[in-house]
């Protein structure tokens, strides 16, 4: 597994990071390769990332193995997807870009919703399979069958580093209380879509955050040797805008004299 860090792939600030992480790939005996874009990337860009790559290997000539790129799928929040693709294009790019659309967390909404959210992704992605889940249980034989190359956008990737939205990490050097956290997280909600990341509670225990907008989730998790996890949180905003300051007002407020160092990026 190779990650790649500080924005998307199909971002131009790393494209060419991730076309020569392809080629090491084959150099490896690696079968099947996949590839696992953040919630904000935008994938309309493949066919010109694919067309970096091949201009690469022929640079290559010692490397005979080649990819055969199979297709998207793009992985939805049933409870989440309707409002994020009011807000931000790459979420309907993404769908747009996939063949096979896997609709998770069905459990979470009515039939009503399920419907909607049907005649939306459809309205998007007329071609798209659709396919129910949760847990995000899906059949190998599905993306066999189902999972073609072909999408119906092409375009260049609106991931660039003038329009992502806002990040901060927090370097969590301290110890903090559970509730307290979830109190941060909740006044940070509608500033921030994404707030995740691990921390040291008082006990010297480790916590994890997993929170997407006003959906809080912040426990313990069952982990014995946690010693190599780094304790940071990161906060994704739903937009441009900055906001730091709201930031440290609500840190203030709910860890007073705790300081935080924090990284714009």
């Amino acid at each position: 597994m190779v990650e790649i860090n500080n924005g998307s792939i199909f971002c131009a600030c790393l494209k060419g990071g991730f076309v020569k992480t392809l080629v090491a790939f084959l150099e490896q005996p690696v079968e099947v390769l996949f590839i696992e874009a953040s919630g904000m990337a935008d994938p309309s860009s493949m066919k010109q990332l694919l067309g970096q790559l091949t201009v690469l290997l022929e640079r290559r000539p010692e490397i005979r193995r080649r990819y055969e790129y199979r297709g998207s799928v793009c992985l939805i929040d049933a409870g989440r997807f309707l409002e994020c693709c009011e807000i931000f294009q790459p979420t309907i790019n993404q769908v747009k870009k996939s063949s096979v659309l896997i609709l998770n967390k069905i459990d979470e909404v009515s039939e009503e919703c399920i419907l909607e959210l049907h005649n939306k992704l459809n309205e998007l992605n007329q071609g798209a399979y659709i396919y129910n889940t949760t847990f995000g249980q899906v059949p190998a034989e599905l993306l066999e069958d189902k999972i073609s190359p072909d999408g119906v956008l092409e375009e260049e990737s609106c991931n660039t580093i003038r329009n992502r939205p806002v990040t901060y990490v927090l370097q969590m050097k301290g110890k903090y209380d559970l509730k307290k956290m979830k109190e941060f997280a909740m006044g940070m909600s509608e500033r921030v879509l994404r707030f995740k990341g691990f921390f040291l509670t008082p006990e010297g225990e480790l916590a994890h955050a997993d929170c997407v907008g006003d959906y809080i989730r912040i426990d313990k998790p069952d982990l014995e040797d946690f010693k190599a996890i780094i304790c940071e949180i990161v906060l994704i905003g739903k937009n441009k805008e900055d906001f730091e300051e709201d930031l440290l007002e609500k840190w203030n407020h709910c860890f007073p004299g705790q300081k935080i160092d924090h990284e714009k990026c």
